[in-house]
């Protein structure tokens, strides 16, 4: 089992939190301060995929957690006050014998709470033998679906584990939407998306109009790996509107939306034709939609909106001397068909920079100097000097 980083399973804060608690609790230190984002997303990623096992006590106080994480999250990255600071939820000391599938739900979701998926793993493995019916493979197959999402569990023999489990379940308990989402889950995670889809489709039939967020951006996932882009997004917009009503999960989903369509995004840069430049625009301004109200995923499609809003801008290419000659022998009427003419897109004229960025031009100075632009298409180029 990969190792753990303690604070990502910190589930509470006292009252009166001060602002290095608040830090600490997103893992900075050990961390430093430019991951804070990062592990904000994190964070809100491991306790989201904890929120929807069988035990009604185990989702409340996940929901819990991902209310601490939504409020410390705008505190620190949008300066918005916090109250107390506290909050959360407390650990539990269980008895660890139980006679039936609510008492194991609630152990197991303690021991999941607290990244214990050994004791947690070997709990349900002992009621699925005792039992051999769909409530403990249930349970198997959300402890280990829970494990590969967070990255708590990577052992391919655990996935065919879990697929057994996760088909027992689905057989006998159609009707419970988080048997459907265990198996995608796994399926995903063994690089079946096509499966995944397929599953998706019956999983809808069963459950009827009760089909979850997490359901709708498991389609997006599965979508994107296909290069279905467009379904992605529309499984992305309804994954953030069925998440509506519940404020602390829908900003985990927002969240893992962003963050999926952003990382496809990315790989359209840098841009090499209209038709990807339309594409770009489309797949970021959804992306900036999902993201709204979540500080992490606001901050992570900036960038990318800023270089839609200029990527299709014109910039002048041609000789300035030129331009000034005509603009004097015409009376300036010629001035605006010359600039037209010798101009580009800004994604033009950067993806043609970027193939000779040893003699850059005035233009592709001008268009690569900002910060972001470099920072998004991952080069790092010193092309101030054209700017003087």
């Amino acid at each position: 089992m990969p190792a753990r980083e303690p604070w990502l399973s910190i589930p509470s804060l006292p009252p009166g939190a001060s602002y290095g608690q608040m830090l600490e609790f997103f893992g900075i230190p050990p961390h430093d301060a430019g991951q804070l984002e990062s592990n904000i997303k994190a964070k809100r990623r491991d306790w989201h995929a904890k929120s929807n096992g069988g035990n009604p006590v185990g989702r409340a106080k996940a929901k819990e957690v991902g209310a601490l994480i939504q409020r410390l999250s705008q505190a620190l990255l949008l300066g918005m006050a916090d109250g107390d600071g506290g909050g959360g939820a407390s650990p539990e000391i269980l008895d660890l014998a139980y006679k039936t599938a609510e008492e194991l739900w609630r152990i197991v979701s303690e021991f999941i709470f607290t990244d214990d998926y050994d004791q947690a793993l070997r709990m349900a493995r002992e009621a699925l033998r005792e039992w051999a019916n769909a409530d403990a493979a249930s349970i198997l197959a959300w402890v280990i679906a829970t494990g590969f999402s967070n990255g708590a569990l990577v052992h391919p023999g655990l996935l065919t584990e879990g697929q057994d489990a996760s088909e027992i379940a689905i057989r006998d308990q159609p009707e419970v939407p988080r048997n459907w989402e265990s198996a995608v889950t796994l399926q995903l995670a063994s690089a079946r998306a096509q499966d995944a889809l397929a599953t998706l489709d019956r999983a809808e039939r069963a459950v009827g109009n009760q089909a979850t967020p997490l359901m709708y951006l498991l389609r997006a996932r599965a979508s994107i790996t296909l290069d279905r882009v467009e379904d992605a997004m529309v499984a992305a917009v309804r994954a953030v509107h069925v998440a509506a009503s519940d404020p602390a999960g829908a900003a985990a989903i927002r969240s893992g939306a962003t963050d999926l369509l952003v990382t496809r995004a990315a790989r359209l840069l840098p841009i090499s034709s209209p038709a990807e430049l339309n594409r770009y625009v489309e797949m970021v301004n959804v992306a900036a939609w999902c993201s709204y109200g979540v500080p992490e995923a606001e901050d992570q499609i900036r960038e990318y909106r800023m270089w839609a809003a200029n990527a299709g801008k014109r910039v002048f290419t041609g000789s300035d001397r030129m331009r000034s000659f005509l603009a004097v022998c015409t009376g300036f009427i010629s001035l605006p068909i010359h600039n037209y003419l010798r101009s580009a897109p800004a994604w033009k004229v950067w993806a043609e920079g970027l193939g000779h960025p040893e003699e850059p031009t005035y233009a592709f100075a001008l268009v690569g100097s900002p910060g972001y632009v470099q920072h998004i298409h991952n080069v790092k180029l010193d092309v101030s000097v054209q700017l003087a």
